[in-house]
């Protein structure tokens, strides 16, 4: 948390604000990270990239754990044991260069979401990398990777996680569906992908899978509260 709220103190930059770093290409940022959080549009980017399945890419470079408080599923870039580096560092780089998740396209830029706005904050991350002699535009910087057309995906996402979290709350709440939750949100909000389609493709899959997960969470939330009210077991009298 102390390390969050550093973030959250540093300068704010418009896009058309200039910052100074260059890549030396020495892959410190991808040795020993275990903290490389994938979003639905990361992990579809890198099947697209493969030409492989969401699900084939999830078992074969990820690790999959229930966030302590959103209880959604977090996916997470899995490290090589043997050198503790990222799996698509190459010898020449990054091998998914094209694709590579949103928190590595942004490095060494950070960026904030507020979801009431709409609106995206970035920051230049204190890192001791690089070199000083390259200057850039948060916008030119954002538009090597298609960022800047993905920031709907973005603010999106968030406003989705939010509404998510708080029916997964009420419905945990009962200590109920705890079993069965887990894999359907997993294979709704990462999975259920065809991903050969562009990225507009992706947002209408995507709006759709959310749409279909909301609507499943609410008729659940509705259940339980229609068996809370007329079954004795939700009474702690038991059947």
């Amino acid at each position: 948390m102390r390390n969050a709220d550093k973030l959250l103190s540093l300068p704010k930059l418009a896009k058309d604000d200039c910052f100074t770093f260059g890549c030396n290409q020495c892959g410190a940022c991808c040795r020993n990270r275990d903290d490389i959080l994938l979003t639905p549009l990361d992990l579809y980017k890198i099947a697209k990239h493969f030409g492989k399945s969401t699900d084939e890419i999830l078992v074969e470079y990820c690790t999959v754990h229930e966030g302590e408080v959103s209880k959604l599923p977090c996916i997470l870039i899995k490290s090589l044991e043997y050198r503790k580096t990222c799996p698509f560092l190459g010898k020449t780089g990054c091998e998914i260069h094209s694709a590579k998740p949103a928190v590595c396209a942004l490095f060494p830029l950070g960026r904030m979401t507020n979801t009431e706005t709409k609106e995206l904050a970035y920051f230049v991350q204190p890192i001791n990398c690089g070199n000083k002699r390259q200057s850039q535009t948060v916008q030119e910087w954002l538009g090597e990777f298609s960022m800047i057309e993905e920031e709907a995906f973005n603010i999106l996402w968030h406003e989705k996680i939010i509404e998510l979290v708080a029916i997964i709350k009420e419905i945990y709440a009962q200590n109920i569906f705890r079993d069965m939750l887990p894999n359907v949100l997993l294979s709704k909000i990462y999975l259920d992908y065809n991903p050969s389609l562009d990225f507009d493709g992706f947002m209408r899959q995507f709006n759709a899978n959310i749409a279909e997960m909301l609507w499943l969470l609410n008729g659940l939330k509705d259940e339980i509260s229609r068996n809370v009210a007329f079954h004795p077991m939700f009474h702690g009298i038991g059947v």
